[in-house]
């Protein structure tokens, strides 16, 4: 008799992202929001019927998380780890078709200054999750760690509202267009929320492009970043 292979069902996963339809809407929750399915229907250019098919699949799949509120159904991404996941997959696409090629469409706002998720990214992203790790603000155990007390009187000196509950705290997320990690999870994502609370950083006009403004030039010099931009 022949053994039978151990699967682990991620194929489920791939099934789930492999439509062009599917793509362009998670694409669209990748800053964190939460749409309704008309909404999202119009980003994938596709009826609200098909909408609906193909967000039950993402629901399925547990790459979104669906709730009602009144008569309207919101999604958005189900966590950190999927997240995460699309950033990867994002990255793995760009080197498959050419990174230069690719990166050079990439708006310049968008490199510099971006959400992921929850957390901050681009050039911004990996500037901040360098000085946490070089001031030894976390502690990583491979591509997961912890805050440290030195992290927790950093934030509460900021005034970043974070409770350790359940580690790990922080995460190592592939940045697609810096092609090195930044730091996503627990942590990352109350900084980011102090940020944009602050209007350390605003919103721009392209999607999930942050600006940072004077106040957040100040944080990051606390921080001992230098801005190059």
């Amino acid at each position: 008799m022949l053994d039978q292979p151990v699967q682990s069902g991620f194929s489920k996963i791939t099934q789930a992202l492999s439509d062009p339809a599917r793509e362009a809407m998670v694409s669209a929750l990748a800053d964190g929001r939460a749409l309704p399915a008309g909404e999202l229907a119009g980003i994938a250019g596709i009826s609200p019927q098909s909408a609906s098919a193909h967000l039950q699949k993402l629901v399925d799949a547990r790459v979104l998380a669906v709730w009602a509120q009144g008569r309207f159904r919101y999604y958005r991404i189900a966590d950190d780890e999927v997240a995460s996941l699309v950033e990867s997959l994002v990255n793995l696409a760009t080197k498959a078709e050419g990174a230069a090629r690719r990166l050079a469409s990439v708006p310049e706002p968008l490199r510099q200054s971006r959400s992921c998720y929850h957390h901050l990214a681009g050039k911004l992203g990996v500037l901040l999750s360098d000085a946490m790790i070089r001031r030894k603000l976390v502690a990583l155990e491979g591509r997961t760690g912890h805050v440290t007390a030195a992290g927790l009187a950093w934030c509460h000196a900021e005034d970043i509202d974070f409770i350790p509950a359940h580690a790990p705290h922080v995460r190592l997320c592939n940045d697609w267009t810096e092609r090195v990690p930044h730091l996503s999870g627990p942590l990352p994502n109350a900084v980011l929320h102090h940020l944009l609370e602050s209007r350390c950083l605003v919103r721009r006009r392209v999607p999930r492009a942050l600006q940072l403004t004077r106040k957040g030039r100040a944080f990051f010099d606390r921080l001992g970043v230098d801005i190059p931009f």
